[in-house]
């Protein structure tokens, strides 16, 4: 088996980052909507503003069907029909484990299998675990950014699981901006 050249494995990395450049902005509007979550946790001490996280994730769904739509302009071709840039067929399916996850994690809450503490600290798992996913094709930082947050994780939810929403939330957010600042600068 020869092995890969630092240069080879670096191009295949821009030519992914570039083909789902068009999905960076989703990761900036969840990440802000995590912020802005963790801030409204925290803010609920003084005053019942709960209605603002719904605001909240309303606003970045719909945010994000938008950036879906607009992705969805820009793959037409001139001809009318979509370009394959992915392999996978249309470039809209590197979404789709995102949203199976997404799913499980609402249907999980739904059916009142997770606890309302222990919510933000499954979410966070599920980040963390997408981030090392990430970082094995795209490189370490990405690995190294997730297994930060599944420590985090795991002493929020062993020892400050009331303060979880807040720090979980809000570094969750904050990780999911340096990943798309992170993914804009490799693609350069």
């Amino acid at each position: 088996m020869q092995n890969a050249r630092p240069t080879d494995i670096s191009d295949k990395r821009k030519a992914w980052i570039g083909e789902a450049r068009a999905l960076l902005p989703l990761l900036a509007i969840w990440g802000a909507e995590w912020i802005f979550s963790a801030l409204v946790d925290f803010a609920i001490i003084w005053r019942d503003l709960s209605w603002l996280k719904q605001a909240a994730l309303i606003t970045a769904v719909a945010a994000s069907f938008v950036q879906i739509w607009s992705l969805r302009k820009d793959l037409r071709s001139d001809s009318g029909t979509v370009t394959d840039r992915s392999g996978w067929g249309h470039p809209v399916f590197l979404l789709l484990p995102g949203a199976l996850l997404i799913a499980a994690v609402a249907l999980l809450e739904a059916i009142g299998a997770v606890g309302p503490l222990f919510t933000p600290v499954l979410r966070a798992f599920i980040l963390a675990i997408g981030f090392v996913q990430v970082g094995l094709l795209l490189g370490r930082p990405f690995v190294y950014l997730g297994l930060w947050l599944f420590a985090l994780s795991a002493i929020m939810g062993v020892w400050y699981l009331g303060y979880s929403a807040i720090v979980l939330e809000g570094m969750g957010g904050i990780s999911l901006i340096v990943s798309t600042y992170m993914l804009r600068t490799w693609s350069k």
